[in-house]
């Protein structure tokens, strides 16, 4: 007989391949299924004992005549041990119930077959003791029979779950069933090169790169469906049955990112992993078919019938569990859930999941209930949200936003030295949109930038015409909100919009809110830095709005600093607010800092401004935001 030696390739093919995915990939490794792994070393075998098999029969020594033949009874009852792991596994993969009985009895057989039956009757192959001859059995075609019946099964299963599959894991079946009937069809025609091993270790290697970096559907962490999965899942569900009473929830570690920083890392993870065990059980326990997912950082869904669940999910106790071994810390964690009740007509999961998702918001940092039903309330307030996102595109092509302009007053001489840029949305029916209405939907999905650069741009248009006709023109600040401080290359955008009015940059000043200070400080700290190299006035606005780091001041380049009018409020009567209100200001100027009091509204808190000696002052006792096209008219306030 010839022997060739494609199998020892193919065989390091599968370790290295196997290797280096649990190098790679250990979280992802550690979720792997038993079948699996068992597949991965029934293939690496399968090489191994084909390779020493080879060599043993083409020494031909008489004396390794029992070693020869375990190792080849071995490596027949590995050649059934591969199909049969490779069905199982597909068969968990999908979520499918085997046929035990048929599987385990099938395999059993067939290892009876190649070892008793080959001791009695040379089923698969006879062996001569004083030459060590090897040749095939009567029975080796019952190999080929097997392998068809365990393919037929796995082309069943697919079928039934061609949604969940995909299109790249149908075609790696495809593939794999292609190349396993030419392996038939070769080794029939030329049985004496054997191709078996390298079909194999392709076919393992195959599916190891597709489930693991092409088409990955299980959570590292977890080992539930992430994203992809939990997507694949509900759809294939929503397509075998009724949904009549399922609902769409979403379940979210309620201060996540507080938790991985007080606790540590570990813990959070520890957190996550008893949450999704917590959420597997309800699914496994449901009467129902029921799917859930890990579908963000720290943020699961689930799709079920059991309002019961539901709530038993979100109102689970795991604070016990969360204890950091160094401090001794212990935290208390707490969960909260939207619910969406599915609709007869719902077929669109991302759908769904976003009115979850905004039921969620709603119920975040609500200390009375923890699950939030998308009811009548909330879907007003969702359908808004979706019409500003829709209509605001549009609105900024057909100059919908004007630039209102509010002025900023010498304290001591009441003339202008400046004035602050608000954006007001006039819609086509000269109706005006509260900026509450719309500001904090376009900060959550990112627009805000292209809303704030528009008006940067509007302002520097104004300015140009102003010095074009002669006009007197002073300082404008423009908002910036936190979510620009993210946005790649807001830097390099603000200074081309100025140049390309051929302004002096210290006509624009640069507002951010407080807010915006408690996050990313190192990239605030570079992106004011900047805007102040090249000549911008940096302002933070709302200073008192929240509770600001004092510390950060010695640090963070700034030039103006407003503070808020929550300070001013009952001025008259807070003598703690006074006091306050004066240490900020001493602060400021010991910091080399400018003032702005905003929100002034009235003769007696303006008197008091005067007497601490703040430089500039803004509020409606003065003048409220203007059409720019009537600014240049207010010389002075008041």
């Amino acid at each position: 007989m010839q022997f060739t030696y494609q199998f020892d390739v193919a065989g390091i093919m599968v370790l290295m391949t196997s290797l280096i995915c649990a190098w790679i990939r250990p979280k992802l490794m550690k979720n792997f299924s038993f079948s699996l792994k068992l597949l991965i070393l029934c293939a690496i075998a399968y090489n191994v004992l084909d390779s020493a098999t080879v060599i043993l029969l083409k020494i031909a020594n008489p004396r390794t005549y029992y070693v020869t033949y375990i190792l080849l009874l071995a490596y027949f009852c590995v050649l059934f041990l591969i199909p049969y792991c490779a069905t199982k596994y597909f068969y968990e993969l999908c979520g499918e119930k085997i046929n035990r009985l048929f599987m385990d009895g099938g395999l059993a057989l067939m290892i009876g077959l190649a070892t008793f039956g080959n001791i009695f009757f040379d089923l698969f192959f006879a062996m001569d003791r004083n030459t060590m001859v090897y040749e095939h059995g009567p029975g080796a075609w019952l190999t080929s029979i097997y392998y068809l019946v365990c393919s037929s099964s796995v082309g069943v299963c697919a079928v039934r779950h061609s949604r969940y599959l995909g299109r790249i894991r149908k075609r790696l079946l495809i593939t794999v069933f292609i190349i396993t009937v030419f392996n038939l069809i070769y080794q029939t025609f030329l049985p004496e090169q054997s191709l078996t091993g390298l079909v194999i270790a392709l076919a393992v290697a195959m599916t190891i790169v597709v489930f693991c970096f092409v088409d990955v559907t299980v959570d590292e962490l977890t080992g539930l469906n992430n994203r992809a999965g939990f997507i694949r899942s509900c759809d294939e569900l929503m397509h075998k049955q009724k949904m009549d009473g399922y609902a769409m929830v979403k379940v979210q570690v309620y201060h996540m990112q507080e938790l991985n920083e007080r606790t540590g890392l570990e813990n959070g993870d520890r957190v996550l992993m008893l949450l999704a065990d917590n959420i597997q059980r309800c699914v496994e326990n449901a009467k129902h078919k029921a799917v859930c997912g890990r579908i963000g950082g720290d943020t699961f869904a689930v799709l079920t019938d059991e309002e019961l669940s539901i709530s038993t999910m979100a109102k689970a106790d795991l604070s016990e569990s969360i204890r950091n071994p160094l401090t001794g810390l212990d935290y208390a964690v707490s969960f909260y859930a939207g619910v969406y009740r599915l609709e007869e007509d719902d077929t669109d999961i991302n759908k769904m999941l976003d009115h979850a998702g905004y039921a969620l918001k709603w119920v975040s940092g609500n200390f009375k209930t923890n699950v939030a039903f998308y009811d009548d309330d909330i879907r007003r307030e969702d359908e808004h949200r979706k019409s500003v996102e829709q209509r605001v595109r549009g609105a900024i092509q057909d100059r919908e936003f004007k630039v209102y302009l509010q002025p900023v007053c010498d304290t001591m001489t009441r003339e202008r030295v400046s004035a602050e840029a608000l954006v007001r949305w006039i819609d086509s029916k000269n109706q005006m949109i509260n900026p509450a209405d719309f500001i904090p939907i376009l900060e959550k999905n990112g627009f805000i930038t292209e809303l704030d650069l528009y008006v940067l741009d509007e302002v520097c248009r104004i300015l140009r015409e102003w010095i074009n006709q002669g006009v007197d023109v002073v300082p404008v600040s423009v908002n910036f909100s936190r979510v620009d401080v993210d946005h790649h290359g807001i830097v390099e955008e603000i200074i081309a919009t100025v140049d390309k009015y051929r302004l002096d940059h210290k006509l624009i000043k640069i507002e951010l809110t407080e807010s915006a200070f408690n996050d990313n400080i190192d990239s605030i700290i570079t992106m004011l830095t900047k805007l102040r190299e090249n000549g911008f006035i940096v302002m933070m606005d709302d200073f008192g709005s929240g509770y600001s780091n004092l510390n950060m001041f010695k640090d963070m380049p700034l030039d103006i600093v407003k503070i808020d009018m929550y300070f001013l409020r009952n001025i008259e009567n807070s003598e703690k607010g006074l006091i306050v209100l004066e240490s900020v200001v001493q602060m400021a100027k010991r910091l080399g800092l400018q003032i702005v009091v905003e929100g002034v509204e009235t003769q007696e808190q303006y008197d008091y401004i005067r007497k601490l000696r703040c430089e500039m002052i803004q509020g409606f006792y003065f003048a409220k935001p203007m059409p720019s096209e009537i600014f240049p008219d207010q010389i002075t306030a008041g």
